[in-house]
């Protein structure tokens, strides 16, 4: 990232997208904590998509998905969902961005629920990439149920353990985020984006 060279930087960029899905070292929790954070700070900047970072991070959700043994292992548990939250902060702002998510094959790796939800979110409001969302079945149920079931999942699964809420959030973005009111919005805000969705 911090090469001075444009075409080298870009060529390890490129790289590095290509390479991450097939390594299993330790620590890769935090490169894509990394891309995460620069998504957030730059959401319609292209560089990254037109180096693959939505093929990247939807082998990394499919990979999560099919190696338990990864997954499961260091701080895999993590990736995926930092890869949808990714996706949904690239796919947010631009639809030109969301075609290329589209394109890329992001729709049926998205399963982490609070990300996926957000992320398929942003790729219906499009007109040009709501078919593919909207065309499998099984996506379209899932979103029903969500909505139906949100405000339950979000009191039964979180917000009604006082205790773990701060842990919680902690663990899922591997760092401390604030005080109990900080997370009770963030529980409120889980629940909208699902009833949204």
């Amino acid at each position: 990232m911090k090469e001075g060279n444009p075409s080298k930087r870009r060529a390890n960029i490129l790289k590095f997208f290509r390479e991450l899905p097939s390594q299993d070292d330790d620590g890769q929790v935090l490169p894509i904590s990394g891309l995460w954070n620069t998504t957030m700070t730059h959401p319609n900047d292209p560089e990254f998509i037109e180096l693959g970072i939505f093929e990247c991070m939807a082998t990394l959700i499919w990979k999560g998905l099919k190696n338990r043994c990864w997954l499961f292992h260091d701080q895999n548990i993590y990736i995926p969902y930092y890869a949808a939250h990714i996706i949904g902060s690239y796919t947010m702002n631009m639809e030109e961005f969301a075609e290329s998510a589209v394109h890329a094959g992001v729709i049926l790796a998205l399963v982490e629920q609070r990300v996926a939800i957000r992320a398929l979110g942003h790729l219906a409001t499009y007109a040009s990439t709501f078919p593919t969302v909207a065309s499998p079945g099984e996506i379209l149920k899932l979103s029903i149920q969500l909505a139906m079931s949100s405000l339950e999942i979000v009191y039964s699964h979180f917000y009604q353990y006082v205790d773990r809420r701060l842990s919680y959030h902690r663990d899922l973005l591997t760092r401390g985020m604030g005080c109990v009111k900080i997370e009770s919005r963030k529980a409120e805000e889980w629940a909208s984006q699902l009833q949204c969705w």
